[in-house]
């Protein structure tokens, strides 16, 4: 469909770490293990919510004080059974996103647009931070821009994103940011559902289909 986005989440997840500095390997290696401790830990965390958010937990987890996933000193890492994992992993999120009936992509594409939000619109000429105004929807200005300017430089620039952070690293949110709406886009998923059952009735004459 027309203005719809491609599902590419690995690339649009490559966008992202591009602009955090985060550092993309060219082929299947094994990164540091600060790298993999971070990755790990994020899996993890991601893991738990998604099984509180199940209404089960993690038995013992309640006891346990500090980090819960460290680097095991007597285990070396292995290419092939994190390819493994990660694959399954995929498998098993998928299926479970199967099971509560939700479609990823447009999931997906909120968040991304979530993340993409953070990040600070700069000029690619002057570098100048640009920003929105009230009733022009969601064109970019230079701030000193008069209202009769429709740009600057003689229209030739382009937006580029960017991270801003404090000195102590903490990244500063844009203020075009806005956090991801999953419950809207579930209601949307609901609501598109509601509405194929009630077409579907109404052609075959069926009444069980009412809005």
């Amino acid at each position: 469909m027309i203005g719809e986005t491609v599902y590419q989440p690995q690339q649009d997840i490559e966008e992202l770490m591009n602009l955090y500095d985060q550092e993309i390997l060219p082929c299947p290696q094994i990164p540091d293990r600060k790298t993999l401790l971070l990755r790990a830990r994020l899996l993890f965390e991601e893991a738990r919510e998604t099984i509180e958010a199940a209404g089960c937990k993690i038995n013992g987890l309640d006891n346990v004080a500090g980090d819960f996933v460290v680097i095991d000193p007597d285990l070396e890492p292995n290419l092939k059974e994190m390819g493994d994992g990660i694959g399954d992993t995929l498998v098993v999120l998928y299926g479970f996103a199967n099971a509560i009936g939700m479609q990823v992509k447009p999931v997906w594409d909120e968040i991304q647009r979530s993340n993409l939000s953070k990040m600070w619109a700069h000029c690619s000429v002057c570098d100048e931070v640009l920003e929105k105004r009230e009733g022009r929807g969601d064109w970019l200005f230079h701030a000193d821009a008069t209202p009769e300017q429709s740009s600057k430089h003689g229209g030739d620039w382009k937006v580029v994103l960017k991270i801003h952070k404090r000195e102590d690293g903490k990244v500063i949110k844009a203020p075009t940011y806005s956090p991801a709406d999953i419950q809207g886009v579930l209601d949307r998923q609901i609501a598109d559902y509601q509405i194929a059952e009630f077409i579907y009735g109404e052609i075959h004459g069926e009444k069980e289909g009412t809005l």
